[in-house]
């Protein structure tokens, strides 16, 4: 490879916890085996990615003085709405390259950068001059310590756009924002791709994390911030719950600005709704597989395509989303589209009751969707995307990847039957709800220091999700 254009990459990489480490660790897994890449990253050791090959791994502080020494032939760097972004920001400015934006919007980003680089009053300068009165005035809420939702509507990814040569996005929702932002842009949509995971059986998946296999489950599987509209789906929850017993596991980290423990105590679901926090990708998998319906609701859109969404879709689930920014793309047959109006609570909770009741409607969305993630967003798909970008807008004569297997891998425990003791279990704790002895905490310790005389009662029972 020592005579093809070498190129520039600047991207996070795990343990910094993003979406975009995980999205590159994939790319430059496939794109590393072919092309010679340098990666800079904001001065720390990525692990578990390792440079192979002719990829190599650096701190950003080399980036100018490799630059001079011997000029990259093209530069990558890869922003999201994050402060992880940061210290990619002015050298995109100085060193044009391709821009790939997973979030149109870089508010957020910005006023980390302007807290370190002149604070309030470069921050009231640069609204000002990108939007006028209306600019100041959120401004002043912003520094106020009041983040409003109008903030999507003052991007700041204005000068980044503006500069970069050639923008990449991952759908035309994205691209539209960006063409309005700037009218002369070149951007190319890249479908954003994953690993298509392995599709579990919904009994095997409940059997694995010892949950009850005839009560409606509902999952959340993301990260809980002020958008995901997470008080919405444990109002719909509540509402379902006055008609037929149901539980909702959430996995994921929560925002300190959500307080969903307090709303969870509030809508009286305490006993219903299981907060499991981060998972690994073999428990966010599980969980996915083991719902009835599964909810990724946002609003407003920082312009994003959601890997985390296009996962849950490939489990073969029904998913819930907000009928809104890019997921208006996505085909009515794949996912359910909640809208954002009066009715999206009761539209909502119809939707669970929907899928729980009509065991067909529910395979035949899932079944739907994974076909589309399979059919438009796989790695192979993304890997042509950026391999079109680069070798026809940048004339830059690199190799073409060959497809690879980009299937994920999951090892789960042999439970396609339930064990005997599962069994009389599961039994014990429906009776005991059905004579409305769950709350009884004494009958509930002799029953199992019962079955754990007998050898068959695991951890606990659960005899809470009523």
């Amino acid at each position: 490879m020592s005579d093809l254009p070498r190129i520039a990459w600047f991207t996070p990489l795990r343990p910094v916890a993003s979406g975009i480490s995980q999205y590159n660790e994939e790319l430059l897994g496939i794109l590393g085996q072919q092309w010679p890449i340098d990666v800079f990253v904001d001065n720390y050791r990525p692990e578990p990615f390792q440079p192979f090959g002719s990829l190599r791994i650096f701190p950003a502080q080399r980036f100018e003085r490799m630059d001079r020494r011997d000029r990259y032939a093209l530069v990558v760097y890869q922003f999201g709405n994050s402060p992880a972004h940061l210290y990619m920001y002015e050298r995109a400015l100085r060193r044009p390259g391709i821009v790939v934006l997973h979030d149109t919007m870089l508010h957020h980003l910005m006023l980390t950068s302007l807290s370190r680089r002149g604070g309030a009053k470069r921050y009231r300068a640069m609204m000002d001059r990108r939007y006028g009165a209306d600019g100041i005035a959120v401004a002043e809420r912003v520094l106020q310590g009041r983040i409003p939702e109008a903030l999507f509507s003052y991007p700041l990814s204005e000068e980044l756009i503006e500069h970069a040569p050639h923008v990449i996005v991952h759908s035309e929702f994205a691209r539209a924002q960006v063409r309005s932002i700037s009218a002369g842009a070149n951007v190319s949509v890249v479908p954003m791709g994953i690993r298509i995971p392995p599709l579990i059986d919904r009994d095997v998946a409940r059997r694995t994390l010892d949950l009850p296999m005839d009560l409606e489950v509902i999952a959340s599987v993301t990260q809980i911030n002020p958008h995901k509209r997470i008080d919405v789906v444990l109002r719909s929850l509540q509402r379902l719950r006055c008609r037929r017993p149901a539980m909702m596991l959430v996995a994921g980290n929560t925002s300190p600005n959500v307080p969903l423990a307090r709303w969870i105590g509030l809508y009286g679901l305490t006993n219903a709704v299981e907060t499991l926090g981060y998972v690994d990708d073999r428990t966010a998998r599980l969980v996915a597989a083991a719902a009835d319906a599964i909810v990724n609701l946002r609003f407003p859109t920082a312009g994003e395509t959601s890997a985390s969404l296009l996962r849950l879709m490939a489990a073969g689930r029904p998913v819930l989303v907000s009928d809104t920014g890019s997921f208006q793309e996505l085909p009515d047959d794949v996912v359910a589209k909640v809208p954002l109006d009066a009715v999206e609570e009761a539209t909502i909770e119809a939707l669970f009751e929907a899928f729980a009741d009509r065991s067909e409607l529910a395979r035949q969305i899932g079944s739907n969707a994974r076909a589309y993630v399979e059919r438009e967003h796989s790695l192979n798909a993304m890997v042509g995307g950026y391999t079109r970008v680069v070798r026809q807008e940048f004339e830059l004569d690199l190799p073409v990847p060959p497809d690879v297997d980009t299937s994920e891998a999951l090892d789960l425990p042999d439970v396609s039957t339930p064990r005997p003791g599962d069994l009389l279990i599961e039994h014990a704790a429906r009776s005991m709800i059905e004579l409305g002895l769950a709350g009884n905490d004494a009958l509930t310790r002799d029953v199992a220091e019962s079955l754990t005389e007998l050898g068959i009662y695991p951890a606990k029972m659960k005899l809470e999700r009523d």
